[in-house]
């Protein structure tokens, strides 16, 4: 009988582990009128659709499925996609979330999960405390600043201030080792030390970027699915890391490498830093997506990447690569107007500006029509020459606007080449492309327009007197 007892406990055990398995979130809302409610949750920079609840009775929703949900922060959405409240998931995914349309996260109450409990008394205070001060923000700005009710209020800001952050900070130590206790450690903010060390004006700088990351974990997936996650980055990002192509990507590297080894961490950071590069706003900095490809994208399997995705990332990058700041422009030996092959690494100027255009291109003729009256004195003043490169191959049409336009510097066409093919070579899809090369030939500015050209030789021309 012992052993028919023990196997029954064993199986008793059993089915109950596979019966929790799964979600299962009932949502009461009193007074609602509504008969759907969305579940959402945070991805990084995005919010991500989970599942649609639908009842046959007002207000009572049920959130359920055969597969848990992976923890974070989650949101009970309406019908009209606006944002409800926000709660927990974690290990436990059985509970009842209870509240009222008068005032709904002020009245929120869970059941069953003692970390939502946490959570949504910590946001109820914090609410009230966030009222008050808004009302004495208020009341700051109708009192006169040299009073001594002014100072008082000012005081008085300062103290609830503290006291929402001593209730946050020993709702973390009183509850380690929670989820809940994780996400408000994670809002904390390294502050700058006092002191500083005379040697070093950027001292305080320094301290703040080591100590960033000293409260957040880049390897928890939860906190992916937290408001908190995409914020961080770009704070980092924006405020912290040099404005630098290769800063850049050392910075991203140390991301990455904290976010190990959560292969979904750093599957999600790999693809935001190469969405974010891949169309870069400022010069130089496609040089991150070429290295996001090689660092990661050739290296290790990243999540959401097919084989063609791969290819594509791959060919890009090849394109991209030799036409880097910083490396040698791609050999071109091209028919000029007169039928003569001319290469432009036989100018001898300290500076080549390569121009690719084509006649019918409206915007062409704008930047050429800007670029012409001010060459002399460019090419005089910083020993500037023009290698312009029509991609039109109709040659009388091109000789002919070469002619009508007065264009005063060496003039070839793309389409009758000895060496080199300048759509490959160049990643030329449309006109006009401008490339500005060193005595050297090699690429120290891209993809900008005429109109930024005499900041640039002036940039350029600081820079070499610097050296």
């Amino acid at each position: 009988m012992k052993r028919i007892w023990i196997l029954t406990v064993v199986l008793l055990i059993t089915w109950t582990a596979m019966a929790q398995k799964g979600y299962e979130i009932h949502i009461k809302i009193a007074g609602s009128t509504d008969t759907s409610l969305l579940l959402a949750s945070y991805y990084g920079n995005k919010i991500k659709l989970v599942y649609t609840a639908h009842t046959t009775k007002p207000g009572n929703f049920v959130f359920e499925g055969k597969k848990a949900l992976p923890g974070g922060v989650y949101m009970a959405v309406s019908p009209k996609k606006v944002k409800l409240f926000e709660f927990l998931i974690n290990k436990s995914q059985r509970f009842t979330l209870q509240t009222n349309v008068a005032n709904i996260s002020m009245h929120l109450k869970a059941e069953n999960s003692p970390e939502n409990t946490v959570f949504f008394n910590y946001l109820q205070s914090s609410g009230k405390i966030y009222k008050e001060v808004l009302a004495l923000r208020k009341k700051l700005k109708q009192t006169d600043t040299n009073s001594p009710d002014h100072k008082k209020i000012q005081e008085n800001i300062t103290a609830l201030r503290k006291e929402n952050e001593d209730k946050r900070m020993a709702l973390i130590q009183s509850h380690p080792g929670t989820f809940v206790a994780k996400l408000f450690d994670a809002m904390w903010e390294v502050p700058a030390p006092e002191k500083t060390v005379s040697t070093d004006s950027l001292y305080k700088f320094h301290y703040v970027r080591s100590h960033f990351w000293d409260h957040f974990d880049l390897s928890d997936p939860r906190l992916l699915r937290s408001p908190m996650y995409a914020q961080k980055l770009n704070t980092y990002f924006k405020q912290l890391v040099p404005f630098q192509p290769d800063s850049v990507d050392h910075a991203i590297d140390e991301v990455i490498a904290r976010a190990r080894p959560s292969e979904e961490c750093v599957s999600y950071l790999v693809w935001y830093f190469t969405v974010k590069y891949q169309n870069p706003k400022y010069m130089g900095f496609d040089r991150v997506f070429v290295h996001m490809v090689d660092q990661y994208f050739a290296k290790e399997p990243i999540n959401n990447t097919s084989a063609s995705i791969l290819k594509l990332l791959v060919e890009r990058a090849a394109k991209i690569r030799p036409l880097l700041i910083g490396n040698p422009a791609p050999q071109l030996i091209l028919q000029d107007t007169t039928g003569k092959f001319v290469s432009f690494y036989d100018i001898r100027k300290k500076l080549t500006l390569l121009f690719f255009w084509d006649y019918k291109c409206h915007i062409c003729k704008k930047q050429l029509a800007e670029l012409v009256p001010m060459y002399p004195e460019l090419a005089k003043r910083y020993n500037l020459a023009v290698y312009a490169v029509n991609i039109n191959p109709d040659l009388d049409n091109w000789k002919a606007a070469v002619r009508n336009r007065h264009l005063p510097w060496i003039n070839v066409n793309g389409t009758r080449s000895i060496k080199g093919n300048f759509s490959k070579l160049y990643d030329i899809h449309g006109t006009p492309q401008l490339f500005l090369l060193n005595q050297n030939k090699e690429i120290i500015a891209k993809q900008f327009s005429v109109d930024q050209l005499k900041m640039i030789l002036q940039d350029t021309a600081k820079r070499q007197s610097v050296k």
